[in-house]
């Protein structure tokens, strides 16, 4: 891996991310309009008859080939603290549409992001493109699918917050499984690409209705936020084992990851952010 695809693949986890948090604003419209106050299949009955909903889908599926390319280029450890860079894009489409000044700590959390993105590219691991056995990823899969169908068995008698992580624990389980697809890819090993396509599908499908779920009770920026942050850390630190990403210096990459989850946090609550979808909603 050179410095030129290290940069290719964190300029691809961006414009991924453009597509992935570009929707979240539309979504939470509709997600909020809808009667069905539960999760699992009556809300996403309910989101599928709604076609600004599926216009906001579309987006973020479109968005899932770009990350799928990024993981071709850089390391996971990379991409998926580049996925944060969404958020970025909300803050600039508030301030743009809203006219709704970015705060000193908002510019700030911008900054530490950067810097967390740059020390994380600086000691990036190499990108294995191999991954663990069977049975270590069944436990870590099948342990983020727990968590993530909870909300589907449990119906309405969640609060906001654990809806909140299922959906993070369902996009975690799926950005470990568009990893996979990508090895898969590399390899052209036609089985594993059909496998962990169909997995990644179905862990997205379920973080996107947990997600719908927790968007009736919790403001988007922070669903969005507090989501990023365990998509992110659970598989970075998972990456050493189920990707094989050899860590040569860890210390520089959880500092980097550190202060790039620390940033996504900030910049959800974010006056333009929360403010370009209460304007989207209202």
């Amino acid at each position: 891996m050179n410095t030129g695809e290290l940069l290719a693949g964190i300029a691809l986890a961006g414009a991924a991310a453009a597509c992935y948090d570009g929707a979240v604003a539309l979504q939470a419209v509709e997600a909020r309009a809808v009667g069905e106050r539960g999760a699992g299949l009556g809300l996403l009955g309910s989101l599928i008859k709604r076609p600004r909903w599926l216009a906001a889908t579309g987006l973020a599926i479109a968005g899932w080939p770009l990350q799928i390319a990024a993981l071709a280029l850089a390391p996971l450890t990379v991409v998926q603290p580049a996925l944060a860079l969404g958020l970025v894009v909300l803050l600039f489409l508030g301030t743009r549409l809203l006219h709704e000044p970015a705060r000193p700590r908002d510019l700030a959390a911008v900054g530490v992001m950067a810097a967390g993105l740059a020390l994380l590219a600086a000691y990036a691991p190499a990108a294995e493109h191999v991954h663990a056995g069977a049975a270590t990823l069944a436990v870590v899969l099948g342990a983020l699918g727990l968590i993530a169908l909870a909300p589907w068995v449990a119906r309405n008698r969640l609060p906001g917050a654990v809806l909140v992580v299922a959906a993070g624990s369902a996009y975690a389980a799926s950005g470990f499984t568009t990893a996979l697809l990508a090895d898969g890819l590399e390899a052209g090993a036609l089985a594993a690409i059909v496998g962990w396509a169909v997995a990644s599908a179905v862990s997205a499908g379920a973080g996107q209705v947990d997600e719908m779920a927790a968007l009736q009770r919790v403001g988007a920026a922070r669903v969005a936020a507090g989501a990023f942050a365990i998509q992110t850390v659970v598989p970075v630190v998972g990456a050493p084992v189920l990707a094989a990403e050899h860590w040569q210096h860890p210390v520089p990459i959880v500092a980097g990851l550190a202060l790039v989850t620390g940033a996504a946090l900030a910049l959800g609550t974010a006056r333009a952010v929360t403010g370009l979808v209460a304007a989207s909603h209202g």
